[in-house]
């Protein structure tokens, strides 16, 4: 199946759906946008930190996991 006929059917689905599937199904993709948000920020917080020389090397990091 290939993506127009996905998004074909998820249309069909949504529109015979209940309000509880409706209300399940938007929980889920707001919690999937929050997740990439959150993962973003982090990406481009570590991209800083190593541009600014704040990391640790990976025995620095064992010995004070330890």
């Amino acid at each position: 199946m290939n993506v127009a006929e996905k998004r074909a059917f998820i249309r069909k689905f949504l529109l015979k759906a209940d309000e509880s599937t409706i209300n399940e199904f938007y929980e889920k993709l707001k919690m999937e946008q929050q997740l990439k948000q959150k993962l973003e920020k982090r990406a481009l917080k570590s991209e800083k930190d190593i541009a600014n020389g704040d990391v640790f090397e990976r025995a620095e990091v064992i010995s004070k996991t330890l």
